[in-house]
């Protein structure tokens, strides 16, 4: 019975496909970007189709209008065996009082949404449609591991010894090379003396990821997840040139290719077809603001990690065969979040900014022939931007819900790196831990330029 339940869901789902009535959608970025609080933001606001005066906060989605859009809300999860996105729970930490912001992803969930409206198609004049939009969320940490899909254990090695080397002057990697020294690579496995050296590695990475640094992999070493403990991340890079040319088979260097094989092709492609594989569009979530806070080398890896990272998707024109049984990401859209940690007149700069930051990877992708756009976003807006005007004092200023909070001018931030930009960003920006938004009683959460994203990524399939 079940294998006809699976049956029967596999052509459902094709003839959505087919009539293109669902909406594949990736959420990309990095840990602490901001999926989770997107995705959130996202079920609220839809949930909130079809409300009274909604359309007033969507002027810059005319479809939600002219295609009479009547509802939208939680569907029935596509894929029973995949955790569902814990909507409800998020909402309980933004509803508190004083509200708190969620934890951090831990493991992979998904969630579908379905939106009714009233088509304008004459041949359907007046009869109600539905569409869907499945959305996946996973943890930031172990998005970077998609690079290890091209990457045998001798490539995986070079590359974690070249970031070792680079990053040197910034988190030292001594211990690391200190414990794997003490590893006979040539001899048999001692898991205890091992278990050292991934250790000291773990910690090299934890180091990285403090100072905002976003290439590090395995990134299942800093969030394991349901492998806590498993052999699987009992593996570390080769610091010895030429290790494996005379390791036999049952050598430290042949378990360690062994397990690292294992990683990436039980656990990295499984992480890959689950919610990268089939997508049909795409959210690029980029945090301009750390990467500027973060100083040279952090701007610069996470500006190469995007790079690294879309290579590993599939883009491309996306058409009747191709989204049954090739599908492609038709369109990108690369968001610079947390855009409510500036002032209005701000927005240029961080828009351009952003640009200047993913530019090659914006133009592989249309290469690819995919539409990309760009947009600044702040998904859970915690303040309002306001004009104050004393005496010769002429500025927009930022205020938060909280009496306790003074209204404030965080600062300018460059429209393009430059070392000095860079070094007067750091000194004089003030970059506040805002506190989540109080809701109101219609429970809606606050966005900036949500009306630009769905837009972008409902409009013309409506």
């Amino acid at each position: 019975m079940l294998l006809f339940d699976k049956v029967g869901a596999t052509i459902s789902e094709g003839i959505s496909l087919v009539r293109d009535r669902e909406i594949r959608l990736g959420v990309t970025g990095l840990s602490r970007g901001g999926k989770t609080a997107l995705i959130t933001s996202l079920v609220n606001n839809i949930s909130a189709f079809g409300l009274k005066g909604y359309e007033e906060r969507m002027p810059r989605f005319p479809e939600y209008t002219s295609m009479g859009i009547t509802y939208g809300g939680i569907a029935k999860a596509r894929d029973m065996s995949v955790t569902r996105f814990p909507y409800g729970s998020i909402m309980k930490s933004l509803e508190q009082d004083p509200p708190v912001w969620p934890e951090s992803t831990d493991g992979i969930s998904e969630i579908r949404l379905e939106i009714r409206y009233k088509n304008s198609h004459w041949y359907l004049l007046g009869e109600e449609q539905r569409i869907f939009l499945d959305i996946w969320d996973y943890p930031g940490e172990w998005l970077m591991d998609l690079m290890l899909l091209d990457m045998e254990y001798e490539d995986f090695s070079d590359k974690c010894l070249e970031r070792l080397r680079v990053l040197d002057g910034v988190v030292p990697g001594g211990d690391f090379f200190k414990a794997a020294a003490a590893l006979d690579w040539q001899g048999e496995l001692n898991e205890d003396v091992l278990h050292d050296a991934v250790t000291a590695y773990t910690s090299w990475l934890r180091n990285c990821k403090e100072q905002g640094f976003a290439l590090l992999i395995p990134g299942r070493f800093l969030l394991p997840g349901e492998l806590r403990g498993a052999p699987a991340l009992e593996f570390i890079p080769c610091p010895v040139p030429g290790a494996g040319r005379d390791a036999g088979s049952s050598s430290l260097y042949a378990v360690l290719r062994e397990r690292y094989n294992y990683y990436r092709d039980r656990i990295v492609r499984k992480f890959y077809r689950e919610c990268f594989s089939r997508l049909d569009r795409q959210i690029v979530l980029v945090d301009c603001l750390k990467a500027l806070r973060g100083g040279r080398e952090t701007f610069y890896d996470i500006n190469d990690s995007f790079d690294t990272l879309l290579k590993h998707f599939s883009y491309g024109s996306s058409d009747f065969f191709s989204r049954l049984f090739f599908p492609k990401i038709d369109r990108v859209l690369f968001a610079a979040s947390k855009a409510d940690h500036i002032t209005n007149d701000q927005h240029q700069n961080l828009l351009s900014l952003l640009k200047s930051m993913v530019l090659g990877a914006m133009q592989s992708v249309r290469a690819s022939g995919s539409r990309a756009e760009f947009v600044t976003l702040s998904s859970i807006r915690a303040t309002e931007c306001r004009h104050y005007k004393k005496g010769d004092l002429d500025t927009d200023i930022l205020v938060t819900g909280y009496e306790d909070d003074k209204p404030y001018f965080p600062g300018s931030i460059p429209a393009k790196w430059t070392r000095a930009d860079m070094e007067f960003f750091q000194k004089n920006f003030d970059f506040r831990s805002l506190r989540p938004p109080r809701l109101g009683p219609d429970r809606i959460i606050p966005a900036m330029n949500l009306d630009v994203v769905l837009h972008y990524i409902l409009g013309d399939k409506l």
